[in-house]
């Protein structure tokens, strides 16, 4: 039972995968060709690969039929990593508290210059 249900997560898993789901796509693309050679005789299938991939496609009114096809739309898909760790480790950290002398403070060596104090200043008449 879990071999089956591990196959079963590792296909849904790779049909999430834009690649695998276009692949799905394929008998589109078998059933578009047959229809576009009861239109035109003798199409080949090179030349509906140029037409619908390679080329501008002629306007037959079939666009919604043409977005159908795999490759032809770009899906936004996620990955999903699925990371189940085996054992949890946890680390301690114990806090020991310092003596006041040894805390450097914060000293600026700067000097300001007051008229870069605001930026926003009226002129001075």
């Amino acid at each position: 039972m879990r071999k089956i249900s591990l196959y079963i997560l590792i296909l849904l898993i790779n049909f999430n995968n834009c690649f695998f789901g276009q692949l799905s796509k394929v008998p589109v693309l078998v059933q578009h060709y047959m229809e576009h050679q009861e239109r035109s005789n003798g199409l080949a299938f090179r030349d509906f690969i140029a037409m619908h991939y390679l080329g501008q496609d002629i306007d037959d009114n079939d666009d919604e039929r043409d977005m159908q096809l795999p490759f032809k739309k770009v899906d936004p898909h996620s990955q999903h990593i699925v990371f189940i760790p085996s054992r949890i480790y946890t680390s301690t950290v114990s806090f020991v508290p310092l003596d006041s002398h040894f805390v450097n403070k914060y000293k600026t060596n700067f000097h300001t210059n007051p008229y870069l104090g605001s930026l926003f200043r009226p002129p001075i008449a």
